[in-house]
């Protein structure tokens, strides 16, 4: 009976273990955390994870490998300025977007770590493959590569229209601020017109100038190679970090997946100098860190002085994420060139977190109930502050226009004024307030996937049609085209009518 119950344990096990191949090609260091999370968790369940990333291995566990994507980053920052990408337009965010990602998979696809996983025996097989579809597809050639197994998608961003829409689910333009634009879900007659444009005009172009672009760099796969359409069509689910509590309410097709808040792990041990600084902090502590993207350091020597002056000013202690070295600093700030930031926001010490509004560190903030002062920079950050400076989580700053005194307003206006602190507080007992954390919800359709060979059956007929019927434009136009008949009819027959009447009337006389 025992080597029975031993047997039947060990076979389950094995059942249960799948070789999943995850490939995130997604150049912002912040945003391979998140996908880094699900890896890992998927990991500890007992699947064996590759994982294809650009960041150098920092994992480590029996069932896990890795394969380094090197060149890609150096090639990027070497072509692209964060202040440019700052200070474009809405249609130049597009253009710059596309150009980021074309010039990650030129460099990716020229990749040791590409030929290392494409060396994998003929035969080798994995039971799903995870795709970050963020930005690149250049990687989806890999679906054919290893015969068509079970294929999802994921992305630590909110949800844009250029990415839900190839999933079939309806855009709301209406009410959903488009990524780049600083709207709220309340707009004017004037934003909700400039709204509709990028959202549909984005949706309608991007994927099919980005698809022509991406499709010659696939041949590096073979002659054989699949188009980007057909191979997208294979990725059944949408695993996304999208928030109700940060991102605004849609209506989302049935395989899009909530699971905003993903990367928030359980709060670990602080390391032992950091937390006698937390724990000693008798004002309290202010966390300032501008994420991985836009560093404390890219900051102009004009905007860096008047932080430092605006530090000196206060009683609380400042945490610094600055990246490089600095000196002559006052003695209420401590440096660091890297934080376990969501660690540090769930610190109870900790009263303000000073930061970009990009949208996993404005998740921690409000899991861990720290209210905000924003400085956005770019895409959806401008649009996470609106959010922000609404719901009274904190207020928003122009990082064009910092000075002393405005930085220090901005500060003593959340720290003094209780509504801030205590409105967060609120959101974070609703973010807590779930039936299972995100990472469990993840996992599960994952799982839920290699169960059952994808997750098609959640896909809408959307996915199938061309814009112009998904819109419903040849409805609208046909609706048009019967109102000017029926108003040329009309005219007609009351012209007749009053020429009918006239004569009538003439003949009397």
């Amino acid at each position: 009976m025992l080597q029975f119950l031993i047997w039947l344990a060990l076979s389950t096990k094995c059942v249960l273990c799948a070789n999943i191949l995850y490939v995130s090609l997604l150049p912002s260091p912040s945003h391979q955390i998140w996908n880094r999370v699900f890896a890992t968790g998927l990991g500890k369940k007992g699947h064996n994870v590759t994982l294809v990333d650009l960041e150098k291995n920092k994992e480590q566990f029996a069932n896990y490998s890795h394969i380094y994507i090197e060149g890609a980053y150096d090639v990027m920052y070497s072509k692209f300025d964060p202040w440019v990408l700052a200070s474009y337009t809405p249609t130049q965010t597009i253009a710059g977007t596309i150009e980021i990602s074309i010039v990650v998979c030129e460099a990716a696809l020229e990749s040791q770590g590409l030929q290392q996983l494409l060396n994998y025996p003929p035969n080798f097989s994995f039971d799903l493959i995870i795709f970050d579809v963020t930005l690149d597809c250049c990687f989806y050639p890999l679906i054919h590569r290893f015969n068509y197994p079970p294929t999802i998608g994921t992305s630590p961003w909110p949800l844009p229209s250029f990415l839900i829409y190839p999933f079939g689910s309806p855009l709301q333009p209406s009410y959903t601020p488009w990524y780049a634009l600083p709207y709220t879900d309340d707009m004017t007659l004037m934003e909700r017109f400039w709204n509709h444009i990028f959202t549909y005009g984005e949706t309608a172009f991007r994927p099919h100038i980005k698809n022509q672009l991406e499709e010659k760099l696939m041949e590096t796969f073979g002659e054989d190679t699949p188009p980007p359409k057909k191979l997208e069509a294979h990725i059944s689910l949408l695993l996304s970090n999208h928030d109700l509590l940060l991102n605004y309410p849609r209506a989302l097709a049935p395989n899009i997946i909530s699971v905003g808040g993903l990367h928030i792990p359980k709060t670990k041990e602080i390391p032992e100098d950091l937390e006698s600084i937390l724990n000693g902090a008798k004002n309290g502590i202010i966390l300032f860190s501008l994420g991985t993207n836009m560093q404390s350091d890219f900051l102009t020597n004009q905007t860096q002085r008047s932080l430092v002056n605006a530090f000196a000013n206060l009683s609380e202690t400042i945490i610094w994420k600055y990246e490089s070295d600095i000196d002559n600093l006052p003695r209420n700030v401590v440096v660091r060139k890297w934080l376990r930031q969501s660690d540090i926001l769930g610190h109870p010490n900790v009263k303000l977190f000073i930061g970009h509004a990009g949208g996993l560190g404005t998740q921690e903030a409000i899991y861990h109930g720290v209210p905000m002062v924003c400085i956005p920079f770019f895409l959806d950050q401008h649009v996470n502050a609106k959010k922000i400076v609404r719901e009274k989580l904190g207020l928003s700053l122009d990082y064009k226009k910092i000075t002393t005194e405005n930085f220090l307003s901005r500060v003593r206006q959340v720290l003094d004024n209780p509504v801030y602190s205590e409105n967060i507080k609120t959101l974070s007992r609703m973010y807590r307030d779930r039936k299972e954390f995100p990472l469990e919800t993840a996992i599960f359709w994952a799982e839920y996937a290699i169960r059952n060979n994808g997750c098609q059956i959640l896909n809408t007929q959307t996915r199938n049609l061309p814009p112009y019927e998904a819109f419903n434009l040849d409805i609208v136009t046909l609706f048009i085209l019967m109102c000017i008949v029926v108003g040329l009819l009309f005219y007609k027959v009351v012209n007749l009518l009053f020429s009918k009447l006239g004569i009538l009337k003439l003949k009397t006389n």
